[in-house]
């Protein structure tokens, strides 16, 4: 009997050890099947939003901006490292205790403190343009309530030299000159890091790492010699000073390459100072507006007339002082008598050359379009110039008249150093250049080469061409332009501004292009003065000296030895 109730618990044990087992297995078996289902089969969905959840704790990596040299290596922008020191407010315990310490040790005023820590914002700036060294003072006195972050910050440690050509940074990108046009390829791509954040969402400072190293913006290296923009700009600024026009503009190209040495305006700014920047508006002149050329103008006109045949080099042509077209009289500065096509570029007579004109027709048109009036220089400038210039079908009974002798025509001082560099080159139009090379790192990505637009007269009218500019300024010509020892070719010009599509009164744009030097063209120089106001003025007397000044400080830079035959 006892037995048998000994048999009968030991049942009673084993059915509730095997209920308690079955249980255990199902238990397992259903742990199982969910820690399967939620790593297996949700764990892509669950990375995917824990990876949102860091990109959401993420901020930008500023990449660092390329920079740019001049043609030696000088750097004329370059983005140096700067920090900014933040506060973490909610790692602070006691504002007023932490405003006593850091008060001092940072050198900031109590109330900067105290209006920080009343600001809605966890993260309050402290302090901006922290460069490395004071950084790593600073951070021997920080605790976890302090950071820094690191931006970089565009310098232009020559100051005003070049800097309508240069332009200016925002923010994040560059607003205007070479800044601007060449932004994609010196801005480089930012990359981004990540940080832990406490409950609230805050960074946690020190829990930073990288999620995407930046790319660093590529280089430009320019065809500018800053010390042959400098010696430009002193005079510039010289002529500027003493004869108060609206601009005065200066530009050097070289004759064979099309690579442009120098280009300048006056007044400029200093692209470190935003506001004063603020106080000047682009376009640059040198490329974006535009002006009547005037007699500046003639050697394209005698250029066209000799390749087309239509004047020889002894025909003459009579000058009384005036000359009668579509009943309106076109006065000359003196009457010039009998003149040869020489004759009449040095004595820039209008007389002759509407003669000159007539006798090309509308093949002038034709001509002026081979050199590239009426067209972008091709430098992709933002806010480029083009001139004007009106399709034959448009012209009225004395825009002919006009045009041969620079009026009724307009081009930008960019334009007109290519027209005369196409007359030094032998008669072939270069692409004028501006950037020399890009460059990646170590690697030359991108490298100028002249390039050929069109040839555009023959090499035996270019040469006669250049020995008339050579005449022009010899001795009994434009003397203010002369450099003993120098084949100096060149020509003025005289115009009046237009604003508006309307002449302002009293007001004169003066220019002088000149060729150093005639004998081996291997500059152009150019000079436009805008603005001078004043109706007894000559570009004899204002743009040809500062040609001269300019075209001396060259000679002697490079050490351009003095022309045999001028000797």
């Amino acid at each position: 009997m006892i037995k048998e109730n000994l048999q009968k618990k030991k049942f009673k044990i084993n059915d509730k050890i095997f209920k308690v087992f079955i249980l255990f297995v199902i238990v397992f078996v259903i742990v199982f099947f969910r820690f399967f289902y939620i790593s297996v089969l949700r764990g892509s969905l669950l990375r995917e939003m824990g990876l949102n959840q860091w990109m959401e704790s993420g901020k930008v990596l500023q990449a660092k901006r390329g920079t740019i040299f001049d043609r030696n290596g000088k750097i004329l922008a370059i983005s140096i490292e700067r920090y900014k020191l933040i506060l973490n407010k909610n790692q602070v315990k006691d504002a007023d205790i932490w405003i006593d310490k850091y008060s001092e040790l940072l050198n900031i005023d109590e109330g900067i403190l105290r209006e920080a820590f009343s600001k809605n914002n966890s993260q309050i700036v402290l302090k901006n343009d922290i460069d490395r060294e004071e950084k790593e003072k600073i951070e021997k006195l920080l605790d976890s309530t302090l950071y820094f972050e690191l931006y970089y910050k565009r310098v232009y440690p020559y100051g005003n030299l070049a800097s309508y050509l240069l332009g200016i940074m925002g923010v994040d990108r560059g607003l205007e000159g070479l800044e601007y046009q060449f932004d994609d390829i010196l801005k480089g791509k930012d990359g981004m890091v990540g940080f832990m954040v406490d409950a609230l969402r805050n960074e946690i400072p020190g829990t930073e790492f990288i999620i995407k190293n930046p790319e660093n913006g590529k280089d430009l290296y320019l065809t500018i010699d800053i010390n042959i923009q400098g010696m430009i700009e002193e005079e510039l600024e010289n002529c500027y000073k003493e004869y108060h026009p609206r601009k005065v503009m200066g530009i050097v190209e070289d004759v064979k390459t099309g690579e442009i040495i120098s280009i300048a305006t006056i007044p400029d700014f200093n692209p470190n100072d935003f506001d004063d920047f603020s106080k000047f508006s682009y376009p640059d002149p040198t490329y974006g507006y535009n002006y009547e050329p005037g007699s500046s103008f003639k050697p394209l006109i005698a250029s066209a007339a000799l390749e087309e045949k239509v004047v020889n080099e002894d025909d003459e042509f009579e000058c009384k002082g005036y000359i009668v077209r579509d009943n309106k009289t076109f006065k000359c500065i003196a009457s010039h008598g009998k003149q040869t096509l020489k004759d009449l570029l040095r004595n820039s007579c209008n007389v002759g050359f509407i003669q000159v004109g007539e006798r090309l027709n509308k093949r002038l048109y034709y001509y002026l379009k081979l050199f590239g009036v009426g067209e972008k220089i091709g430098l992709d400038f933002p806010y480029e110039g083009s001139g004007d210039i009106l399709e034959p079908d448009d012209w009225s009974a004395t825009t002919l008249t006009t045009m041969s002798f620079g009026v009724g025509i307009t081009v930008t001082p960019l334009q007109q150093t290519s027209f005369y560099q196409t007359i030094a080159n032998k008669g072939n139009r270069l692409k004028p250049q501006i950037v020399k090379k890009i460059v990646d790192g170590d690697k030359v990505i991108e490298e100028s080469k002249p390039v050929l637009i069109k040839k555009v007269i023959s090499e035996e009218t270019a040469d006669t061409i250049l020995s008339y500019l050579d005449y022009v300024v010899s001795d009994k010509g434009v003397k203010s332009a002369t450099i003993s020892g120098y084949s100096i070719g060149g020509k003025t010009g005289t115009a009046g501004v237009i604003k508006d599509g309307k002449y302002v009164e009293g007001e004169s744009v003066l220019w002088f292009i000149g060729v150093l030097s005639c004998n081996n063209p291997q500059y152009i120089v150019t000079i436009a003065v805008d603005g001078v106001r004043s109706s007894n003025v000559f570009a004899s007397g204002i743009a040809a000296p500062v040609f001269r000044k300019v075209t001396e400080k060259i000679i002697n830079y490079y050490g351009i030895k003095e022309d045999e035959e001028v000797k």
